[in-house]
């Protein structure tokens, strides 16, 4: 009997081990105030002209089988996250992969209040061909009151295209 006992036990204890470490390995995507990977499933209603995005069949390793396709040949931001209203003060990160297609592009996370009032919270350029992990912090705390938004551009007065996937926002802890 303890010989079996200690058996189970055995067998019982890596399994703790294993699903322990499972959970810190790939982390819970409920712990983000924001996460895709762009996949077919997923909705675009938190995004300005959403209903627009366009996708690509290409995704970096373990970012499903699309990503999000961003290009232009304006200053104006061509892909717009708008996270709503900011009820305390905190800062935020924003974590994604990647990849230039052509003439650049870049990330932003801005602070907007009615449209007027705009608060500059950190960017990151993008410049590579090849899928790379980029990773923005914000460089203040976002304003009370003001909503949070993640801006892609791509180009500039020059056309240019960037796909973007694994996107992941959370508070800087």
């Amino acid at each position: 009997m303890k010989r079996s006992l200690l058996q189970i036990l055995v067998l019982l204890l890596p399994l703790t081990f294993i699903s322990t470490g499972c959970d810190k390995i790939f982390g819970n995507k409920n712990n983000f105030v924001y996460s895709t990977s762009f996949e077919k499933n997923e909705k675009m209603d938190q995004w300005e002209n959403g209903d627009k995005a366009e996708f690509q069949m290409a995704a970096p390793k373990g970012g499903g089988k699309r990503s999000l396709f961003v290009s232009g040949g304006c200053v104006i931001p061509h892909m717009v996250l708008d996270l709503g209203k900011i009820v305390s003060e905190e800062l935020f990160t924003v974590k994604f992969m990647g990849k230039v297609l052509s003439n650049g592009g870049s990330v932003s996370l801005t602070a907007v209040k009615d449209n007027s009032e705009w608060v500059d919270l950190g960017s990151v350029y993008l410049s590579e061909p090849n899928w790379k992990e980029y990773l923005l912090k914000s460089t203040a705390p976002t304003p009370i009151g003001y909503n949070l938004k993640i801006q892609m551009s791509s180009g500039g007065f020059i056309a240019g295209g960037m796909l973007i996937d694994l996107l992941e926002i959370d508070e800087l802890n």
